[in-house]
């Protein structure tokens, strides 16, 4: 999956009218199988970004291509079908849901086919070296058990984009670093391409491109 940008801006209106503007005229293209680390300050718009590049949010004005596609030209019910059908997403809360179990949250997106999904999602499992885990809840988990299950839930559909927002922000060194194992392995296996937003300085060392944004521009 190919994604381009051309003069994409982003801005908020506050109760008193004073507009913010988060994004300023960004230009990129991330191609498919890229693994690319967006970095900068906190409140740049790095996380704002990467939710209109998935299709989660509108810009104000500019435009986002996937394989030459004008998304934001199309409805809602369009960016839902992409969003399902080729993009993960992995946030820095896991955002699991605590009355289903393991194996039922990676099969939530797929709910309505998870019969049929059962088999890929217990193998995901394996190879986040979970499937022993498949039946506990996610109070019974660790912090990087549970960031794991967020993971093989952002995969259960084939993404060819992965999104990740800060996955390792909340986890201890050791851990983090097996989560960013799996998301690189992931990407290099199946040819999806990976954007990550990360302050972590190892974790920019992987990335195929580095991308660092100030005051919601481009550097």
């Amino acid at each position: 999956m190919n994604i381009k940008v051309e003069n994409l801006n982003k801005q908020y209106t506050k109760k008193n009218s004073v507009d913010v503007k988060i994004l300023k005229n960004i230009n990129l293209e991330i191609k498919s199988g890229q693994k690319v680390v967006l970095i900068g300050p906190s409140g740049v718009g790095k996380s704002t970004l990467i939710h209109i590049l998935g299709l989660m949010d509108r810009p104000t004005s500019g435009k986002v291509y996937i394989d030459g596609i004008d998304c934001f030209d199309k409805d809602d019910k369009y960016l839902r079908v992409i969003r399902r059908n080729y993009i993960g997403f992995v946030f820095q809360f896991h955002y699991l849901m605590p009355d289903f179990t393991v194996l039922e949250n990676i099969l939530i997106p797929v709910w309505k086919n998870k019969e049929l999904k059962l088999k890929q999602a217990q193998g995901i499992l394996n190879k986040a070296g979970l499937l022993h885990r498949q039946a506990h809840y996610p109070s019974e988990l660790s912090g990087g058990e549970q960031q794991r299950v967020a993971i093989a839930r952002a995969l259960i559909n084939n993404p060819r984009v992965i999104f990740a927002d800060e996955p390792t922000g909340n986890l201890d060194r050791r851990t983090g670093l097996e989560i960013e194992n799996l998301l690189f392995d992931v990407s290099t296996n199946t040819g999806a391409a990976l954007v990550l937003v990360t302050h972590d300085e190892d974790l920019v060392k992987k990335a195929y491109r580095v991308i660092k944004i100030i005051d919601g521009c481009i550097l």
